[in-house]
């Protein structure tokens, strides 16, 4: 898998697979496997994350990303997906913060 940081993506485009599959490579050092991670898995259900992998989790995609995830969305996240548009969101207002 490629790795990527956020100053690799366009200013104006942040895509969507690529995200994805930095998420999954951030979650797969997490001890997670590559194919337990599809864009539906719940997060507490499926995959069996408690709330302190949770914010284990948003810290190392912070980190990964350059990010910061506000802590009360933190309760928002139902399912892989969700973490994955998270990302993708804020790095894209932050290209477009920088390009204002």
């Amino acid at each position: 898998m490629r790795q990527h940081d956020s100053s690799n993506y366009p200013k104006d485009y942040v895509s969507y697979m690529d995200v994805r599959e930095n998420v999954v490579t951030v979650m797969r050092g997490a001890g997670f496997e590559s194919e337990e991670l599809s864009d539906g898995q719940r997060l507490a259900a499926d995959l069996d994350i408690d709330s302190t992998e949770l914010v284990e989790v948003i810290v190392a995609l912070e980190q990964h990303f350059g990010i910061s995830v506000d802590a009360d969305a933190e309760g928002g996240f139902a399912t892989f997906r969700d973490l994955v548009d998270c990302v993708e969101r804020l790095l894209s207002a932050g290209a477009v913060a920088a390009r204002g």
